[in-house]
């Protein structure tokens, strides 16, 4: 009997596939399920992995950099939050033992292919020929057998493409953080600090936005405004925007007494407002962020587990295209028995087969299409997840909807020889609206019905003194989005990245503000390292890695370009490692106070006592808030002792003490008042 061992990427898909590929047994082994599928002189083995069951770790011992000798070790050797892995990898073991032949079922992407490739080839050493790959879009049982069905051979390009990633972000990772890590230690600190391929360019990106922010000087403009009982109107001469105090006066003055005016013109311009394109990732955080403000790393963990349970396409996926063989019309037909989801599904299938074709969008993707719901009917969904399902497969039909209709209109008046114009924007044929409701955002203000020559009554005038504004902050989604734009990282690690800056106290707020730390990082580097910080440098990486992929180029190739562009950078930031050191130092110092320190001693104000200042103080394992008046001062105030704990610069809206921010290790993060007896805690 010849016995095939096939790799699923967690144990849920590993499930999916077996009910998928007809009758099965289940053997436990170490506490596993594995799934049996017996086809008369074959059998099939279904073994599960969770996640990456191997990860690169030096070889040699020590803490210097650069390190480049490095190879695959199973995780769980190395990091202790990975205990659990353990029992997986033996169980693979012990069935790979049996194994003729080997197919890798992780998902159709770098990362599967690097954590079904590696499972096979760390544990069997197995040759290539005797490797078969699965490729599927969608954890459906028609796609799953279809899948099977159609095995291709080893994917290699994927799998070398995947592993020159790896390398070069644990060359780059590791080797650079050590190096700011090993300066802070040269001035007598420890902190954790890191930077990496995409992180560092990430960080740039944002804090080149900050120090715009931080240089803009306002300019003051103004507007002057004609008001009627329905409705204002701005004077415009060539420009919105008045830059002269004394023009915007002297037309203001000219006439602030008029009490009519009359319409000397309305312009009208009928527009078609087209159909959204398919959800590729960024654009699914992009809008699942405006729409419900689900930040990107949640939304993709979402979608994420919406795919493991058939209910939508692979979320990791660049294409915003829709391929007739996902099969239109089965897709609609099944979203038509979901109550929330039979009227736009209906509409779409009401329209002609020559007419049912959804709009694209230009990106592609090599192993999937955009995002799409399966049609499969979903239950047990949390808030959230029903959210994103609902997003996803409403913007799913109305790819297909008809272009809205949608009518500007301006209104020209005149007053002594000055022209005020009131503009208006109107729908006046839904047609894809309807399908993707309540998620359209379009500006609705409806001017009354008039006629050139008609004569109004004027109500006011109005002139408004502003002022220029500063660039605005990116949101998380804004940064994902702007991170796929420059081609920084790929749709399944940009909201890691910035997830990462975060955890770092680089970054912090939403809209995304760069603290002083963050900030020292970028400069330093820029001083001592700038290509760490090139945008262009992980660019040109990235289309290696697509030349790896289609096989045009190898990665020890690659690679070794890493490695001499390292060991240059690396050498001369040594040279300067304790004035890199004695920077950073003092930013994290003034740092720590900073987030240590919640506001002024509330007992101290009562008593008059100048200069308290409550902070955070750690004392014997434990957390609690003190003054900095004390021994004259004994205020305090407990805290949790299982998170990081920081300021948030702002008091509780209930009783006017400090909020604090706790992050935590496992469970949900939260912010808290201080003051354990507030009345924002009756319902804790």
């Amino acid at each position: 009997m010849a016995t095939t061992v096939m790799i699923g990427e967690k144990p849920k898909v590993a499930s999916r596939i077996a009910q998928a590929l007809g009758d099965y047994s289940i053997e436990e082994n170490r506490g596993v399920k594995n799934y049996i599928i017996d086809k008369g002189t074959d059998q099939i083995i279904i073994a599960p992995a969770v996640g990456h069951i191997f990860n690169l770790e030096q070889i040699s011992e020590g803490w210097d950099y650069p390190v480049f000798d490095v190879e695959w070790v199973p995780t769980f050797e190395t990091d202790d939050s990975a205990d659990y892995m353990k029992k997986y990898y033996n169980n693979l073991r012990d069935q790979i033992e049996k194994a003729d032949e080997y197919i890798n079922a992780c998902d159709f992407d770098l990362e599967g292919s690097v954590i079904g490739a590696n499972v096979i080839k760390q544990i069997a050493d197995a040759p290539e020929d005797r490797i078969k790959r699965m490729k599927f879009s969608t954890l459906t049982a028609s796609d799953l057998q279809e899948a099977y069905d159609n095995l291709e051979g080893y994917d290699k390009g994927m799998t070398e493409a995947g592993f020159t990633r790896h390398f070069l972000d644990f060359y780059y990772g590791v080797n650079v953080s050590r190096a700011l890590m090993q300066a802070v230690r040269e001035n007598d600190r420890y902190k954790t600090l890191s930077t990496g391929r995409v992180q560092g360019p990430a960080l740039k990106v944002l804090a080149d936005r900050e120090r715009e922010i931080m240089a803009f000087e306002p300019d003051p403009y103004w507007e002057i405004y004609l008001i009627h009982e329905e409705f204002e109107a701005q004077w415009e001469d060539d420009e919105d925007r008045i830059w002269n105090e004394d023009v915007a006066e002297g037309v203001f003055n000219r006439v602030k007494d008029a009490t009519k005016t009359h319409v000397s013109n309305i312009k009208v311009n009928n527009y078609k407002h087209n159909p959204p394109i398919p959800f590729n990732l960024t654009g699914l955080q992009k809008e699942a962020s405006s729409q419900f403000n689900i930040n990107p790393k949640q939304t993709q963990a979402i979608a994420q587990t919406l795919y493991e349970n058939g209910l939508i396409s692979y979320p990791r996926t660049e294409s915003q295209k829709l391929p007739a063989k996902i099969g239109y019309e089965n897709i609609l037909k099944k979203l038509k028995k979901q109550d929330k989801l039979e009227e736009p599904a209906k509409k779409v299938l009401e329209k002609d087969d020559d007419d049912r074709y959804p709009r694209q969008g230009k990106k592609k993707d090599d192993a999937h299409p955009a995002i799409y719901p399966t049609g499969e009917h979903p239950s047990g969904l949390s808030k959230r997840e029903g959210q994103v399902y609902d997003l996803i497969a409403k913007r799913f039909c109305a790819v297909f909807g008809d272009a809205a209709k949608r009518q500007s209109l301006t209104l020209t008046l005149d007053v002594e020889g000055h022209e005020f114009k009131a503009k208006s924007k109107v729908t006046k044929e839904r047609n894809w609206f309807d399908l993707y409701d309540p998620y359209v955002r379009v500006e609705e203000a409806e001017l009354p019905g008039l006629e050139e020559g008609e004569v109004l009554d004027i109500e006011d005038f109005r002139l408004d003194e502003k002022e220029t504004q500063p660039p605005r902050r990116y949101s998380q989604s804004g940064i994902v989005s702007e991170l796929e734009k420059k081609n920084l990282g790929t749709k399944a690690t940009r909201a890691q990245v910035v997830d990462r800056l975060y955890n770092r106290n680089y970054i912090e707020e939403d809209p995304i503000e760069v603290s002083d730390l963050g900030l020292t990082i970028v400069e330093t580097l820029e001083e001592y390292s700038p290509t760490l910080l090139s945008e262009e440098l992980t660019r040109e990486f990235e289309e290696n890695m697509q030349s790896i992929r289609n096989e045009e180029e190898s990665r020890e190739d690659v690679l070794s370009k890493a490695r001499e562009e390292l060991k240059e950078t690396l050498e001369k930031f040594k040279e300067n490692e304790a004035k890199i050191g004695a920077q950073l130092v003092d930013t994290i110092d003034s740092e720590r106070k900073r987030r240590r320190t919640l506001g002024p001693c509330d007992k101290c104000e009562e008593e008059d006592r100048e200069g308290g200042k409550l902070r955070i103080i750690k004392s014997n394992g434990s957390k609690f808030v003190g003054c900095s008046n004390y021994p004259d001062c004994e205020n305090t105030y407990p805290l949790p002792n299982n998170g990081k704990i920081s300021s948030l610069d702002k008091e509780c809206e209930t009783c006017g003490k400090p909020m604090i921010d706790v992050q935590r290790k496992k469970g949900r993060d939260y912010q808290m008042c201080i003051d354990p007896d507030c009345a924002s805690k009756d319902d804790w």
